[in-house]
């Protein structure tokens, strides 16, 4: 593994710029699937499952429906997991839910239906992009270059893998997540019908690559 500011080619490491204390690695390593999934139930709970779910639950389905490889992550020198994004493309997304995983993670009947109220959700519309399907990072790290560092191996990723740009997904009233990223050179595209139906239209947002 290599340390923010270093690459090396051919490895699963990635070049992490913005702080000596951590850096970029793709992929979840089984050991630290507990805590990704923890993390990310903690940013993207609501967007995942409208219904109420006790955090421990929420957490469990996501190690159930977790593709590690379609993820990036940001440890501590220590080899803490400390930040998180998602990816997403024509081929599948960090999460890949199934009825068993619902049935194994609520039981046989309220697995099923909250499996089928999850079909509820809208996706966007088919693009060559690849999708950040969310970023979150510990607060203790927070404000730290970590957030830029998982989006600047995102755009490695996009390219080592022949997508044209980056793309990110924000929810209508999400103001500071809208200004954040078009800090980091996404530009607005027309809004769309995303996430749960009774939701307002959301921003949508792309960065060539």
């Amino acid at each position: 593994m290599t340390k923010a500011g270093d690459r090396r080619k051919g490895g699963q490491d990635l070049n992490a710029i913005g702080s000596p204390a951590f850096f970029v690695h793709r992929g979840v390593p089984c050991h630290l699937q507990g805590a990704a999934a923890r993390l990310y139930w903690r940013g993207f709970g609501p967007a995942l499952q409208f219904l109420p779910t006790p955090a421990r639950a929420g957490a469990a389905l996501v190690t159930a429906t977790m593709n590690g490889e379609r993820a990036l992550i940001a440890l501590s020198d220590d080899g803490n997991l400390v930040g998180i994004a998602g990816l997403r493309g024509a081929a599948g997304g960090f999460l890949t839910p199934g009825i068993g995983d619902f049935r194994a993670t609520f039981g046989p009947v309220r697995g099923l239906l909250r499996y089928l109220s999850s079909h509820l959700h809208r996706g966007g519309a088919e693009t060559r992009d690849l999708i950040l399907d969310g970023v979150a990072v510990r607060p203790p790290w927070r404000e730290r270059g970590i957030a830029r560092a998982l989006v600047l191996a995102a755009m490695d990723e996009a390219r080592r893998l022949g997508h044209p740009a980056l793309r990110v997904e924000v929810e209508a009233r999400n103001i500071a997540a809208l200004a954040a990223w078009t800090a980091l050179g996404f530009q607005p595209l027309d809004r769309q019908n995303l996430g749960w139906p009774w939701r307002a239209r959301a921003h949508v947002l792309r960065l060539p690559v």
